[in-house]
Order: structure tokens, then C-alpha cells, then sequence
């Protein structure tokens, strides 16, 4: 039998949460989080969201160490926006990062995770790829598992009974992409400090300075566009927003 009273408060917390995204609602969403009212009737009116309790279990990793940093929660972000979702079940995806936000890590959500998973007819070696994401976040900011995270990782290959050689392969495969990706971004960095034509160990407030001439330098509002050849406009228009791209990659060091 349906226990109306429930059914009726969790419906009206996802309604809360879908029609107003800010200000008092969200404050409101956060208090009923920290109270627990989602946590307490949620297992029983969506026992198959694969989903929620997967961005949960990477909130927690991301959490580990006292805060969230911004690649941590821009990971999650991006993840979210992978599902084929409408609009509200997404915004329902965000009521989750904020539940791991508000709520202590608790192994029961590795169980319901698998519950749900469980249930697919078609797994694709979902479980394998999970745990690549929550090996990835755990790594983003450092250079090895800390004692919580291990917990998790461990909680969640020994519930879903993961094979360790394989598991291996996994964590070896974040960290060439990590290493790969860290190579990438120097020499991303590089070709910044180029354009500007700042040295690798400037300021920020040499950055500042020096982005603020080069745009008043390159900008288009300096130039007589019209009455320049096709080629230099392009070229100017493209230097442009170099300077600016380049800026903008810089200013994310500081």
C-alpha cells in the first residue's frame, strides 16, 4: 500500500526544486537535505536511479578533502550533462550533488547503486566504466587516493565483486590519461605566455596589465575595418581572440 503522506512530500520537494532554481527554494532544498526528508523516503520511490546514487558516490570522492574545487565540480557537472534527460530530471541530478554535499558518505549507496545496475538488461561493463570516473575525480587535484576515497573505491569494488587485475588496469589507465592530459595543458600554457609575450613566471598582475594593453592595441574599434583588405582584417579579428582565449586559459593559474 502507498504511503500517501510520503509520496505526497517527496513529490512536492522535486516540484520545489524543478520549478524554482535559486534564492529561498534553494535554501529551502538545502535545509530539507540537511534534515534528511529526501534520504528518508527517496529508496522507496526511486529504487532504479542508477544516476542519482552515481553522482552522489562522486560527490563524496570530490568532497574527501574538506571542499569541492572547481575541476571536482565541473567533472560532475559535465557527467550530469551526459545523460539524455529533460530539463527537470536533470535538475533532479543536481538535488543529488547537493545531497553529497550535505550528507556523510554511507556504503548503503554502493548497494542501492548496484541494486539498480542490476536490474539493466544491458550493463556494457557499466560498472568497470564507474569505476574509472571514481578513480578519475579522486585524482583530479592530487596524485593519489586519500584514506576516504580508498574507502569508497574499495567499498565499491569489493560490493560489485570487480576483478583486481582488472581494477588495476583501470587505475593505470586515469593516470596515463592524467599525465597526458598534464602534458597537454603545459603546452597549452606555453603558447598562452607566447601570445601575451609574458614570461612563465609572471604575475598576476602582470597578466592584467598586459592583457589590458594588447586589447586596446588589437582592438577592432581602433581600425578603419572597411577600408582593410580581407586578409589583415582576418588576421586581426583572429589575434584578437587569441589574446583574449589566451587570457582567459592564464587567468585559471592564478
Amino acid at each position: 500500500m502507498i504511503d500517501w503522506k510520503n509520496y505526497f512530500l517527496y513529490n512536492l520537494i522535486k516540484f520545489i526544486y524543478f520549478k524554482f532554481k535559486g534564492g529561498f527554494s534553494m535554501a529551502l532544498m538545502e535545509d530539507l537535505l540537511l534534515k534528511g526528508y529526501i534520504d528518508e523516503h527517496m529508496d522507496e520511490m526511486v529504487k532504479c536511479a542508477t544516476a542519482d546514487y552515481l553522482i552522489r558516490l562522486l560527490t563524496y570522492c570530490a568532497k574527501s578533502d574538506g571542499y569541492i574545487s572547481n575541476k571536482e565540480r565541473n567533472f560532475i557537472i559535465d557527467y550530469i550533462e551526459t545523460f539524455d534527460m529533460n530539463d527537470s530530471e536533470e535538475t533532479w541530478l543536481f538535488a543529488q550533488y547537493d545531497y553529497g554535499r550535505f550528507h556523510e558518505y554511507d556504503k548503503e549507496n554502493i548497494v542501492l547503486l548496484k541494486r539498480s545496475i542490476d536490474k539493466l538488461l544491458d550493463k556494457k561493463n557499466l560498472d568497470y566504466k564507474i569505476l574509472y570516473n571514481l578513480i578519475y575525480i579522486s585524482l583530479i587535484d592530487s596524485e593519489n587516493l586519500n584514506d576516504y576515497q580508498a574507502q569508497i573505491i574499495s567499498d565499491f569494488i569489493t560490493i560489485f565483486k570487480l576483478n583486481a587485475n582488472k581494477c588495476d588496469m583501470v587505475y593505470e589507465k586515469v593516470i596515463k590519461e592524467k599525465n597526458k592530459y598534464k602534458k597537454n595543458i603545459a603546452t597549452d600554457l606555453d603558447k598562452c605566455y607566447e601570445i601575451l609575450g609574458l614570461d612563465k613566471n609572471c604575475s598576476e598582475n602582470d597578466l592584467k596589465k598586459r592583457y589590458a594593453y594588447l586589447t586596446k592595441s588589437y582592438h577592432p574599434d581602433n581600425y578603419n575595418i572597411d577600408e582593410m583588405p580581407p586578409e589583415v582584417k582576418k588576421d586581426l579579428e583572429d589575434t584578437y581572440k587569441k589574446i583574449n582565449l589566451a587570457y582567459d586559459r592564464l587567468k585559471e593559474t592564478f
